[in-house]
């Protein structure tokens, strides 16, 4: 087995690969021949009313290329291993390692790649943002186009939206009613609020109300509609994705 260091901003990641990296083209330093004492399922269970797991490795004080991963820092301690400071992963190769960096990640993927993947997501929206030259005012002041010119701008503005739903019916004329589905912040998963914001659109003044909601949270608005605030309805709703607003 193989070990390879490699620090992403302020994460190290402990990379133990059956092949060696170099056979892949990897030229940076390589720790050949290290054995690996790393029990994933007993490290990572966390039992209801037990701390939470520390995960930490150490390396044993009898054979430098020795490593183990222990479930808390005291076990490390009482074993007598140095401490090895990074996260540990394990992969077949160096190449099956950089696939997982380099693609979009998926509900494996370490959280601190989700955070540098979501930073670049942001950094690139900002920089879109710039580049794009955005509409100052709608075409018109009817509230729809109003409604729909909004929900593109915050397509641009915040990449974590999904879906913005319009909902028209019930509302008061001068009053636009969204639901932006976003799964990166969503406030409070047990209700559903509104914000409200004063909105002027070519010297038509309207009230804009959005609520935050996750995907699942959607779907169960679908099936429960008095989760939704006071007054709102899911019926005849219009719905925008990133890709047709």
């Amino acid at each position: 087995m193989f070990l390879v260091p490699d620090k992403i901003g302020d994460v190290t990641y402990l990379v133990f690969t059956g092949e060696d990296p170099r056979r892949s083209g990897y030229t940076g330093d390589v720790i050949d021949d290290v054995t690996l004492d790393y029990d994933m399922q007993a490290v990572h269970a966390w039992p209801n009313g037990a701390p939470s797991p520390e995960v930490c490795v150490g390396r044993a004080p009898a054979d430098a290329k020795h490593f183990k991963v222990f479930k808390y820092e005291s076990d490390r301690q009482a074993a007598g291993y140095q401490p090895v400071p990074g996260d540990p992963v394990v992969f077949g190769s160096w190449l099956d390692y950089l696939n997982l960096r380099t693609q979009p990640p998926n509900a494996e993927t370490p959280d601190e790649w989700w955070y540098d993947y979501l930073d670049k997501l942001d950094e690139a929206a900002r920089q879109r943002r710039e580049r794009t030259p955005e509409d100052e005012e709608p075409a018109s002041s009817d509230r729809d186009e109003v409604a729909r010119w909004v929900a593109k701008k915050h397509f641009i503005a915040d990449s974590g939206i999904r879906e913005v739903w319009y909902l028209p019916k019930e509302a008061p004329p001068h009053e636009i009613r969204l639901l932006e589905v976003n799964d990166r912040f969503i406030p409070n998963e047990d209700s559903v609020d509104a914000t409200d914001v004063g909105l002027n659109v070519g010297g038509s003044p309207f009230q804009l109300s959005i609520a935050d909601v996750s995907t699942d949270q959607l779907e169960q608005l679908k099936g429960d509609p008095t989760r939704l605030p006071a007054g709102w309805s899911l019926d005849g709703s219009l719905v925008w994705r990133r890709r047709g607003a």
